[in-house]
């Protein structure tokens, strides 16, 4: 006779990742849209203060991992001053897993200015906005781009331009090296391999369903490695040995989270 209540355990494992999803991804809005607006006061009050801000983004970003159940394992030291943290790109989850002894703002394409929630709260964390039709793009990204490291500020760019499931490293694009060695701009390699490369958001997958799926289970675990810090030579070579250092990197990922027990 089979007893009464007992579930099967892929049965209980999906019933958990559901109430898992169910409480973290509505939470996640809620606190995100309040810190948005709280965000917006805050920059009116301190006028910008970015010290303020960069603490409050901080704090922001503790939450967000204890909520998603993300774990961060760290390799490589920080830059000490402001630069440009250019690696490769796998998922959404990005966006959260880089922070830096300076604040940090990011550089993304100017369609997703108008998203709720996320655009709103880039906006008011000054992510520059990069219009890919427009011919003069470029030049006024250098622009935004000194002028935030002059204030203190490093910067988040995937050169890839989209999400790569991995482990290989999608083509670099060449223009942020470009704007890097115009303006002797300092950059900080990053590599970034999750635990479960599925999490990357790729093709015609639908977000939500993606991010329930993905937020579902207890832990996201992943490995971001910083390399060193240096000044743009030559930005053809500077973009093929950052891209070869980000594959090398994310394939030793993959091969540690593979033959870890």
């Amino acid at each position: 006779m089979e007893a009464k209540g007992y579930l099967e355990p892929q049965t209980a494992v999906m019933f958990q990742r559901f109430l898992r999803s169910s409480y973290r991804i509505p939470g996640f809005l809620l606190m995100s849209f309040w810190r948005c607006m709280l965000l917006f006061r805050l920059r009116k009050k301190t006028q910008a203060d970015r010290h303020a801000l960069h603490q409050f983004y901080l704090d922001y970003i503790h939450r967000v991992h204890r909520l998603m159940g993300i774990e961060v394992i760290w390799e490589g030291g920080m830059p000490e001053g402001p630069s440009l943290l250019m690696g490769n790109h796998r998922s959404y989850v990005d966006a959260v897993l880089l922070p830096s002894r300076q604040p940090v703002v990011f550089v993304a394409r100017s369609e997703s200015r108008n998203w709720p929630i996320i655009g709103w709260g880039a906006t008011a964390l000054d992510t520059i906005w990069v219009n890919r039709k427009d011919k003069n793009s470029r030049r006024e990204t250098r622009d935004q781009v000194k002028q935030r490291l002059q204030n203190g500020y490093s910067i988040a760019i995937f050169p890839e331009g989209t999400t790569n499931k991995g482990p290989e490293v999608g083509p670099y694009r060449p223009s942020m090296f470009y704007i890097a060695h115009e303006g002797r701009f300092p950059i900080t390699p990053v590599a970034i391999e999750y635990e479960d490369p599925d999490i990357a958001w790729v093709g015609n997958t639908w977000f939500i369903p993606h991010a329930w799926k993905q937020f579902g289970k207890k832990t996201i675990r992943v490995r971001v490695k910083f390399g060193e810090t240096f000044i743009p030579d030559d930005p053809e070579q500077d973009r093929q040995s950052m891209h070869d250092w980000a594959s090398q990197e994310t394939w030793a990922m993959r091969e540690a989270f593979d033959n870890a027990p």
